[in-house]
């Protein structure tokens, strides 16, 4: 993994992944930072009570 970047995105949820996309596709050397250990953001699904009971991370 190279150590000098063009862009960094901060957040890898689904506008920060879709920023991501678009800068590496103009050819930028991108990096993604994201806290959780999983991608995503809103839009990943978890079972915090066990299988069957599905919500998103940041159900409204």
């Amino acid at each position: 993994m190279s150590s000098r970047y063009d862009t960094v995105v901060v957040g890898g949820g689904h506008n920060g992944l879709v920023a991501a996309a678009y800068l590496a596709r103009a050819v930028l050397r991108t990096v993604v930072f994201e806290a959780r250990e999983q991608v995503g953001g809103a839009a990943v699904t978890e079972q915090p009570f066990g299988p069957g009971y599905n919500v998103t991370t940041l159900s409204y």
